[in-house]
C-alpha cells in the first residue's frame, strides 16, 4: 500500500467514524424530543401484559365516566379521569376511582371500555397509568383479544381471560 492508499485508507476510516458519530448524536436528540418524562425509568416491557401486570398495583376493566381535570403529579401534568370499575383482575379496587394519564399519551372517551394497569399516587387517591403502555380498549369483555402474549401464542380467547392469565402470569420486571 503507497503513501496516497494509505491516506485515502485513513481518511476513509476517518469519515465512517466521524458519520457514526454523527448518527449517535442525532438518534439521541430525536429520542429525546420523542419520549416522555417518565419513559428513563419503565424498566418492563409494555408490550408483555405479564410484565405490565407485574408492575402495576391495579389492573382493571373500567368505562370512562368524565375527564375530572388535570393535575401536576410529581413534575408530570396528567389528565384526570372518573372510572367505574367494571371487574378487578388485580387489586381490590371498585366503585368509580380517578385514573391519571400523562398528558399528550392519548386521551379517554367517556363511555368507552379500557383495562388499565396502574399504580397508586401517594396522598392522592389518584391510579396513574404506567409509563408507556396504552390501557386497552374493548367493547365487551367477552369480546376476542386483539393481541396474544409475547411468544405469539394467544393466552385467552376473550379480552378477560387474557388480563386474568397476565395477572395469574405475571412477571416482576423490577429486577
Amino acid at each position: 500500500m503507497n503513501s496516497l492508499q494509505r491516506r485515502l485508507a485513513l481518511a476513509a476510516a476517518g469519515a465512517a467514524v466521524l458519520a457514526g458519530a454523527s448518527w449517535g448524536v442525532y438518534r439521541t436528540m430525536d429520542e429525546a424530543a420523542t419520549t416522555s418524562a417518565g419513559e428513563a425509568v419503565t424498566l418492563y416491557d409494555v408490550r408483555d401484559a405479564r410484565q405490565v401486570a407485574g408492575t402495576a398495583d391495579d389492573v382493571f376493566a373500567g368505562t370512562v365516566v368524565d375527564r375530572a381535570g388535570q393535575r401536576d403529579i410529581a413534575g408530570i401534568l396528567s389528565d384526570l379521569h372518573e372510572v367505574r370499575v367494571e371487574r378487578s383482575f388485580k387489586g381490590d379496587l371498585h366503585g368509580t376511582v380517578t385514573v391519571s394519564s400523562e398528558q399528550g399519551a392519548g386521551t379517554f372517551s367517556p363511555g368507552a371500555s379500557y383495562v388499565f394497569a396502574t399504580g397508586r399516587v401517594p396522598d392522592h387517591h389518584t391510579h396513574a397509568v404506567l409509563l408507556e403502555t396504552r390501557p386497552t380498549s374493548f367493547t365487551s369483555l367477552n369480546a376476542p383479544i386483539r393481541s396474544g402474549s409475547p411468544d405469539g401464542k394467544t393466552a385467552g380467547t376473550t379480552v378477560a381471560e387474557y388480563w386474568s392469565w397476565a395477572v395469574d402470569h405475571e412477571i416482576d420486571a423490577s429486577g
